[in-house]
């Protein structure tokens, strides 16, 4: 994916009110989503790429995820309970239809970012990354963090984190062999999935879970978070 958009990697605004009420997802305009919980907002936009902002409250440390699906995703958006749902069907030029869920999980003052893509080609390779913006990364392996690196062969179990501020680093956990790739680059993080091609009519599904986390205890609160995130049920999607 050429395409290089610009990242924040750091970002640090005035902070809304303590103690936000839980508030499920509002529209504000055709393109712009937020919801709310008591630790946590969350702001989608339904833009190219599609952007998730994690906010922290009320420390005002955030973080935003770019899902790039290759192409504009032309698609319907509704909402139901938690979910934020973006569903496009196939076009001449894309033949994938794709499906994004962004789903509050507020209990876990977190996000799933629940994507899925399905073609009526044979052997057709339609990659989707997940990209953040970070000027440097970790990866917990065997309950440490150590410096990340690119792997175009991960192991089943991907958490990441990356730094924002001195307090928070934004974590992304990677259900059990939904990642195909790791790329590390220069200001810029990204998960690959969907990297081999697609099997005619079948629906492939790949879940991210996002949130923003203290730094100070950040690895064993990394492998605790991790191990309930992948024993936590499939997600119900349509």
């Amino acid at each position: 994916m050429p395409r290089l958009p610009k990242f924040e990697i750091t970002g640090k605004v005035p902070p809304p009110p303590k103690n936000l009420p839980v508030k499920k997802w509002e529209s504000h305009g055709p393109q712009k989503f937020e919801c709310s919980f008591p630790n946590t907002s969350l702001t989608t936009w339904h833009d190219d790429p599609l952007k998730v902002r994690l906010f922290k409250i009320p420390t005002g440390g955030y973080q935003t995820i770019h899902v790039d699906f290759g192409a504009p995703l032309h698609s319907e958006v509704y909402i139901r309970e938690h979910d934020l749902v973006f569903t496009g069907e196939e076009r001449e030029n894309v033949p994938v239809r794709s499906q994004a869920y962004v789903r509050a999980i507020p209990d876990q003052d977190a996000s799933d970012l629940i994507l899925s893509r399905q073609t009526s080609l044979l052997d057709f390779a339609a990659p989707v990354s997940v990209e953040i913006g970070a000027s440097g990364a970790y990866r917990l392996v065997d309950g440490q963090l150590v410096t990340a690196q690119s792997d175009s062969a991960p192991v089943e179990e991907v958490a990441l984190a990356a730094p924002i501020n001195d307090d928070l680093a934004i974590c992304l956990l990677v259900f059990p062999g939904d990642a195909d790739a790791i790329v590390i680059e220069p200001q810029r993080l990204s998960v690959r999935s969907f990297v081999k091609p697609l099997e005619k009519g079948v629906i492939r599904q790949v879940r991210v879970r996002a949130l923003l986390a203290e730094r100070a205890g950040l690895a064993e609160f990394l492998a605790q978070t991790y191990a309930t995130f992948r024993q936590s049920e499939l997600p119900l999607t349509t």
